[in-house]
């Protein structure tokens, strides 16, 4: 966005205090107008109608009309207006459901500071002006570029499916392929990532969080430690004490931001699924990997989490669904399940079970003490997926030989 233009806002509260609070947090901002103000969600509709802002900053909770469905019918009607709901943090799953079906993804909770208002502001005028130039036309001629670094998203619909232990996996076979291999613990509850790798941080997310006041690579990486097998760690707090609710969008996504600029991949464990980190890692992420159990009460959760995502306008091309412990049901087939789930099965994990509780109480990689078996050869060919093997591989000693 050219800086002669301001970004045009409109804000819908219907206190007046947190009106005139956001009103101060956005004053003094060269770039940035209120143009607009809204005590309802009826009298909100209209305002935008009216002045067709840049942006609309929504409280969820709105009288008359609730803000959720007010930010959704702005979204379907004016596209070009970008939507920022305001959430207090406390909202239950059903208000994380509505969110992902009416294709709001951008939000900020409270209490505001305003370096977080004003990032998501900016970010999500510039994704508003760059989606207006790609509609009216591609460029005529387009740059060579280098290849992108990644960002891959473990998630689950509920917790117990094994994301954190493919996660774990997943980033230790792609050090054969890199030294420059990420792992993010975003469960603050106490993440299992350390363990699992046999560590024990000096540092932690926990101890980044408490300070926060802006990111860049050199504090990050103060907080990270390496595994033997080169990979880099940035792990949760191993007590559970932390509030992981604490962890906001913004948060999240200038620790990604920091470690996309130095690492060729970063795979991060996403902890609870309707979290406000794991769906900011989510949206940041250039692929998620959806990880789901065998048995029909996952399966059923799962074809729910995929419709929602899809309704989220999450790419189905950014989706693959890994079906993990394939083979423990009697019941169910692995054949059948793109026909439960209605949607394409990019891998299916063999189970072994007495493997993985060996490499877990061990805090030894499986991919790493096993390299031979069905599930590590599986967890190797998702890595391929991710980042295919060079040409050369990397000289490592013990099973990285036996992955190319």
């Amino acid at each position: 966005m050219a800086k002669e233009q301001r970004i045009t806002i409109v804000i819908a509260e219907n206190e007046l205090g947190e009106r005139e609070k956001l009103k101060n947090l956005l004053a003094g901002e060269a770039d940035i107008q209120v143009v607009g103000e809204a005590r309802d969600g009826k009298e909100c509709l209209d305002v935008v109608m009216r002045l067709r802002p840049n942006i609309v900053l929504i409280k969820e909770d709105l009288p008359v009309i609730n803000g959720l469905d007010v930010a959704g019918q702005i979204s379907g009607e004016l596209p070009a207006v970008g939507v920022i709901l305001i959430l207090t943090g406390a909202e239950g799953e059903e208000v994380w459901h509505k969110m992902l079906r009416a294709g709001i993804r951008e939000f900020v909770t409270r209490p505001l500071t305003g370096d977080r208002l004003l990032h998501e502001i900016r970010k999500v005028a510039e994704l508003q002006s760059k989606a207006g130039k790609k509609g009216a036309g591609a460029p005529t001629a387009t740059e060579p570029s280098e290849p992108k670094r990644k960002i891959v998203s473990v998630a689950g619909p509920r917790g117990g499916c094994g994301k954190t232990v493919l996660a774990t996996n997943l980033a230790v076979a792609l050090a054969a392929r890199s030294d420059k291999i990420a792992l993010v613990d975003l469960n603050l509850w106490g993440g299992d990532v350390a363990m699992l790798l046999d560590l024990t941080p000096r540092r932690s997310l926990g101890d980044l969080l408490p300070g926060f006041g802006g990111i860049d690579y050199d504090v990050v990486e103060a907080m990270m430690v390496k595994h033997s097998s080169g990979v880099s760690v940035l792990a949760a707090p191993l007590t559970g004490s932390f509030d992981g609710s604490t962890l906001s969008r913004y948060m999240v996504q200038s620790i990604l931001e920091a470690l996309r600029q130095h690492y060729e991949c970063t795979v991060v464990d996403t902890g609870y699924a309707n979290l406000e980190s794991a769906l900011a890692a989510m949206d940041y992420s250039d692929l998620i990997l959806v990880v789901i159990g065998m048995d029909l009460p996952r399966l059923r959760d799962a074809k729910l989490y995929l419709k929602n995502l899809i309704a989220a306008n999450y790419p189905r091309e950014k989706l693959r669904v890994v079906v993990n412990r394939c083979g423990s049901s009697k019941e169910i087939a692995p054949a059948e399940i793109e026909s439960i789930l209605e949607f394409p099965v990019a891998s299916q994990l063999p189970n072994d079970e007495g493997l993985v509780n060996s490499s877990v109480n061990l805090g030894q990689p499986l991919v790493l003490s096993n390299p031979n078996r069905q599930l590590s050869r599986a967890i190797g060919a998702l890595a391929d997926g991710v980042m295919p093997a060079p040409v050369t591989p990397k000289k490592r000693s013990g099973w990285f030989s036996l992955m190319s």
